[in-house]
């Protein structure tokens, strides 16, 4: 599976915790664009939910804890 470049800065800035609103604001994205990015996540991981997807990353050795 592969991530996108923005895929990735949003599954980061879930690891750190983020909610939707603050990496809107971060990314400087809209809300829903957000959460569109973690459904295409949630798929290309096979997970339900963002806990799912941050163990699965760290599994699959798209981040570290160096990202955290």
């Amino acid at each position: 599976m592969n991530l996108t470049s923005r895929e990735m800065q949003v599954l980061r800035a879930v690891a750190k915790g983020h909610t939707t609103k603050r990496m809107a604001k971060d990314l400087v994205l809209a809300a829903p664009s957000i959460e569109t990015h973690l459904h295409n996540i949630f798929k290309k991981l096979d997970v339900n939910n963002r806990g799912e997807a941050v163990s699965s990353a760290l599994k699959l050795g798209l981040i570290t804890l160096a990202d955290l």
